[in-house]
């Protein structure tokens, strides 16, 4: 038996030595000295027959025969496949010699004239699930190469689309058609020479009725309360996030490309407030924080942030307020809030994530999905605001007159998962809830400023600490002043963090930061109030000024170097950005300001009375837009003459103690390093403007 085994695998082995030996040719990107239609004959996938259960074979020579060619053929099947995909990533190189590549186009051409697409199709049926995923890649990379270089979409692969989306949901081939037509979207959204053409649209218009269809049926059938149905199994749960991101690429596309398209439209208007209803579902954990951040990174203008080769401007978030699709998805959730939404949203153990569980880990709630939910409501509310705005104009004030209404039911919900006692703040919750995500607070800090700013305000003229409880935006956890107050101390007052932000194009701190100080410079007194009030309670435990300590929420660290070069001589240790993702785009400046010279005997290089000239843009950053979006907050650069010794000099204006001490000193500390830096040309942008307003504020003291 072993030798008839043996023989029949000898007898099998015929297509692989040529496919290796063509696998080192398209490696080495090598001209195909045989015939380009024998490359094209050996590469032609053919449909295997699937290899037998293990319980049916029989100790018998011709079922180990039959077991032998089937493997054997599935293995050349996967090879022939694997092939293919390097083929077309050679014949798409431009690297590649131009007759090598007319070689490989020749090839791929006779491969489609033998209906290689409609066979990898069949495959993609198939119950072998390597099988299917390799042919699913294979197959996006065949129609991109058509609409790159034949300029037409492949009819097989749409007509695969729609039969699939027309059938009920769970046929076998949802995840690879999910996944394909996901592959093909992000092909389209990543490269140049086919976004721009109008094969999107086709595709978009020929799917449109069938795929809402399918949606539609696939959450209804879940959302089913008379007669609950049973948990999806592990594929359907594993077809249903496929789904989710396939509607997130879908958002992402309509953002990217500015598209009008229905489809697209619909996503967002029906589509995605339909998966609400999936946190009421028997669907598993990561399937509900999924739909949660979905949903999160579409109300925040940044679906598909973690694909895309550059993340949407940020400073073109104020356009998506007036999208009347994203304002239905906005007013369907604070409607689902009203009705007890919140309720529904899970927290599971925050030490476990989309890839098992970290049993090393602290365990508490999931921080990630708590906020992530906190900030879809914020930001609903700040579209539903915008868009009232809009359509109201000329009619008088507008304001968020149910503000109060959502946010006792944002912080009845915290409280309900974040396990602990009610602070004494309410305003704490922001940093209980994004202690480990920084853009996230700086995003949530920022709409309620918004909200507190549009939102009539008692105006105060004296420094009464007790007159803090009585303010609606404390009693809803809203106020400005403590928010900033609590951010600061989250970064341990450290300038050199506020700093990193200011320079980082990926966070919203800059709009933020000059929103607040103008605030800051009409609400003075009630600043000093909430100082004295913070400095009297528990909740805020200040570190002594001289204290080597480093919060926890810091974990990329700023050599002393690195200090000196960006925020000059400091009182205790650097405490950093949380996330070194969000603070990628800003590494490369702090690199170059230690690169230059991070000696204080440097500045005498740079005479202190130069006029500050427009900065040019530091490594992901980009100075145009940054000096465009702060003449749009109002700020003009006009250039002014900085020393750092005036900035020192102020010092000595601030009585008091405590955390408006800290508060002082810390905004100090960023001022000096920014002129600093300014002076060095090392800054990203012009910060005239930004240091008048700082010079402002710094020169202000509590009467």
């Amino acid at each position: 038996m072993k030798c008839t085994l043996f023989k029949c695998l000898k007898e099998m082995e015929g297509p692989f030595p040529d496919l290796r030996e063509l696998h080192k040719k398209l490696l080495q990107s090598a001209p195909l000295h045989e015939d380009v239609s024998a490359c094209a004959a050996l590469l032609m996938p053919r449909i295997a027959n699937e290899a037998p259960n293990n319980s049916a074979i029989h100790e018998t020579a011709g079922t180990e025969t039959n077991l032998a060619t089937t493997w054997v053929a599935r293995d050349v099947t996967l090879l022939q496949l694997s092939l293919i995909q390097i083929l077309i990533i050679k014949a798409e190189n431009l690297c590649t010699e131009p007759q090598v590549r007319c070689q490989y186009s020749q090839v791929l051409e006779l491969l489609q004239q033998n209906g290689a697409d409609t066979t990898i199709i069949g495959l993609l049926q198939t119950s072998d699930k390597v099988l299917s995923h390799i042919s699913s890649k294979c197959l996006s990379y065949l129609v991109l190469y058509q609409l790159k270089f034949k300029n037409e979409v492949n009819p097989h692969w749409l007509q695969f689309c729609l039969n699939t989306f027309s059938d009920d949901p769970g046929s076998p081939a949802l995840m690879q058609c999910l996944m394909s037509l996901m592959a093909v979207y992000k092909g389209i959204l990543v490269d140049e020479r086919i976004r721009k053409a109008d094969y999107l649209l086709q595709i978009m218009a020929a799917l449109e009725n069938v795929f809402e269809g399918f949606c539609s049926t696939w959450i209804s059938r879940l959302s089913v309360t008379e007669c609950q149905p049973p948990p999806p199994d592990a594929e359907s749960s594993s077809q249903l996030s496929c789904l989710l991101d396939l509607l997130e690429v879908m958002v992402a596309l309509k953002i990217e490309l500015k598209l009008n398209d229905s489809l697209c439209k619909r996503v967002l208007s029906a589509i995605l407030p339909q998966a609400l209803n999936l946190m009421s579902c028997p669907v598993p954990y990561f399937v509900k924080k999924q739909v949660i951040l979905v949903l999160k990174r579409c109300l925040l203008y940044k679906a598909g942030e973690d694909f895309l080769p550059s993340p949407h401007n940020i400073y073109n978030q104020q356009d998506v307020v007036l999208d009347e699709d994203l304002a239905v998805l906005a007013t369907t959730l604070l409607n689902a809030v009203r009705q007890g939404w919140l309720l529904l949203v899970p927290s599971g153990d925050g030490s476990s994530g989309f890839g098992g569980a970290n049993e090393g880990a602290e365990r508490g709630p999931d921080l990630v999905i708590l906020g992530a939910a906190s900030l879809s409501v914020l930001k609903a509310l700040e579209i539903q605001f915008h868009s009232k705005a809009y359509s109201s104009l000329g009619q008088g004030h507008t304001e968020f007159s149910e503000t109060s209404l959502y946010m006792a039911l944002l912080l009845t919900f915290l409280k309900q998962h974040l396990g602990c006692k009610e602070p004494e703040h309410f305003c704490e919750w922001v940093s209980l809830t994004f202690i480990e995500q920084d853009d996230d607070m700086l995003e949530v800090a920022k709409s309620l400023l918004q909200m507190h700013l549009h939102n009539p305000r008692p105006r105060t003229t004296r420094n009464d600490d007790q007159d803090i409880l009585k303010l609606p935006s404390h009693q809803c956890g809203m106020n400005p002043h403590c928010i900033f107050l609590f951010l600061l101390k989250n970064v341990s007052f450290d300038a050199s963090v506020l700093l990193d932000f200011l320079i980082s194009s990926e966070t919203c701190f800059l709009e933020y930061f000059v929103r607040y100080l103008k605030l800051l410079k009409e609400d003075w007194p009630q600043f000093c109030s909430t100082c004295t009030f913070l400095d009297k309670s528990a909740s805020l435990q200040l570190p002594a000024v001289a204290s080597d300590s480093v919060h926890p929420l810091q974990t990329v660290g700023l050599s002393r170097a690195q200090e000196s070069s960006v925020a000059g001589p400091k009182i205790g240790k650097p405490s950093p950005c949380s996330h070194q993702s969000e603070s990628s785009s800003s590494l490369g400046a702090l690199q170059r300001l230690v690169e230059y010279d991070s000696s204080e005997d440097s500045e005498s290089e740079v005479s202190g009375s130069e006029p500050c000239p427009v900065m040019a843009h530091c490594a992901g950053g980009d100075s145009s837009d940054l000096d465009k979006h702060m003449k749009k907050l109002g700020l003009t650069a006009t250039c002014l003459t900085f020393h750092t010794t005036a900035a020192s000099k102020q010092t000595a204006a601030y009585q008091a103690v405590g955390i408006q001490h800290k508060s002082a000193q810390c905004l100090l500390q960023l001022q000096e390093a920014i002129n600093r830096l300014h002076r060095k040309k090392l800054f990203p942008y012009n910060p005239s403007a930004l240091l008048k307003l700082l010079t402002h504020v710094c020169a202000l003291k509590c009467d």
